[in-house]
């Protein structure tokens, strides 16, 4: 499946367009950026980028780049949906690509909302209080729902596709974040109620969408993540005075996931590709001045098989100003990471090659923070 060609038109072809046909200053407008160095993508036509925008600013933003034409095209969703006015909405906070429809989660508006992934046109929208992430398993999609729970804790929200509708709802602990599905049973990752931490990964039975079993893991934990070799990795926050970020590693033993490894990285986002870890780090000085360091390692089932190297050069790293995010491009290898710069203006997304070489970058809306592939 491949986005329409309609939503990259030249950027000369596209300001003649958009003149022709309406005189309205507030007709939104996409803009297109021209890349080099990006490839064929493999088996990928493209992918969605979702900005984020400050809480509370209505500013999160839809842009995708396109492999065939080489071109990165910002706010495609306000030129797609004019009729909608407020856009896409106020803090976009995760997207995701499933039966060639388009599903972002934005919390500030307490929705996630379903596009047509090939033209970016809007179908419709899932109310939810607070949600933060979504998966998918059969006909159904799971939202986790930061509020929504019993006392201080979430839930996850159960919901149909053909209709979306929501048909169940399962308190689990504080603060839900990341989650992930594997054997019939979904392992979502407990954070904070802003207050208190949780260290506790629920697992829900999926044929009863009750929850089965609680794991014990780290403080505050937020990404969650499956290697191909069936073992979840997770980032635990700490509580930002006591206790210590790390990475910790569950391995799959019985049946049951078990804590396995610890590993002593502030780690902030990670994927994988070819059995190869790729993570970076973020600490702060006493000012509160964030520095961020990009690693990669050999995995196997055992965890690391080789210590952590820097995966950027001193130069490629000083060029991001604020790591956001990092994802694979899963079929030819590359990595981008997102750069949030100064939180309230446009960002960058960086493209580099498996030695961490910068292929290409581009501008982008504010805060990027996800990507949604696409595959042909």
């Amino acid at each position: 499946m491949k986005p329409s060609r309609l939503l990259f038109i030249p950027a000369v072809i596209l300001s003649i367009f958009l003149t022709a046909c309406s005189d309205d200053p507030e007709t939104p407008r996409a803009e297109t950026e021209y890349v080099t160095d990006a490839g064929t993508g493999g088996d990928i036509t493209g992918f969605y980028v979702l900005n984020e925008g400050n809480m509370g600013a209505n500013k999160c933003t839809l842009d995708y780049f396109d492999y065939a034409s080489k071109t990165y095209t910002r706010n495609i969703y306000a030129e797609k949906n004019p009729d909608q006015p407020m856009e896409l909405g106020d803090s976009g906070y995760d997207i995701a690509v499933y039966n060639n429809r388009l599903y972002i989660v934005v919390t500030g508006s307490k929705k996630v909302e379903v596009l047509d992934a090939a033209t970016a046109r809007r179908i419709g929208q899932v109310t939810v209080d607070m949600p933060r992430n979504a998966v998918f398993y059969g006909d159904y999609m799971y939202v986790s729902n930061f509020k929504g729970g019993e006392g201080s804790n979430g839930s996850v929200v159960k919901v149909k596709l053909d209709d979306l509708s929501i048909v169940g709802t399962c308190p689990v602990g504080m603060g839900p974040e990341g989650m992930v599905i594997a054997d019939g049973r979904l392992y979502v990752a407990n954070s904070s109620d802003y207050v208190n931490y949780d260290n506790r990964i629920s697992v829900i039975d999926l044929s009863t969408f009750t929850v089965t079993a609680t794991i014990q893991g780290g403080t505050n934990m937020r990404c969650i993540k499956l290697d191909s070799f069936g073992n979840m990795w997770v980032t635990s926050q700490g509580d930002y005075f006591n206790i210590s970020p790390s990475l910790i590693m569950f391995r799959k033993t019985g049946g049951e996931y078990i804590k396995s490894k610890e590993y002593d990285y502030a780690c902030s986002g990670l994927t994988f590709s070819d059995n190869t870890i790729y993570f970076y780090t973020t600490t702060y000085d006493p000012e509160g001045k964030s520095t961020n360091k990009y690693y990669k390692a050999g995995i196997n089932a055992d965890g690391f098989s080789e210590t952590p190297v820097p995966y950027l050069s001193d130069s490629n790293a000083g060029n991001i100003t604020l790591a956001y995010g990092i994802f694979a491009q899963p079929s030819d290898g590359t990595i981008f990471i997102t750069d949030a710069k100064n939180y309230v203006s446009s960002g960058q997304i960086n493209c580099f090659d498996k030695s961490g070489n910068l292929l290409w970058k581009a501008t982008t809306g504010d805060i990027p923070g996800h990507i949604a592939f696409i595959r042909k």
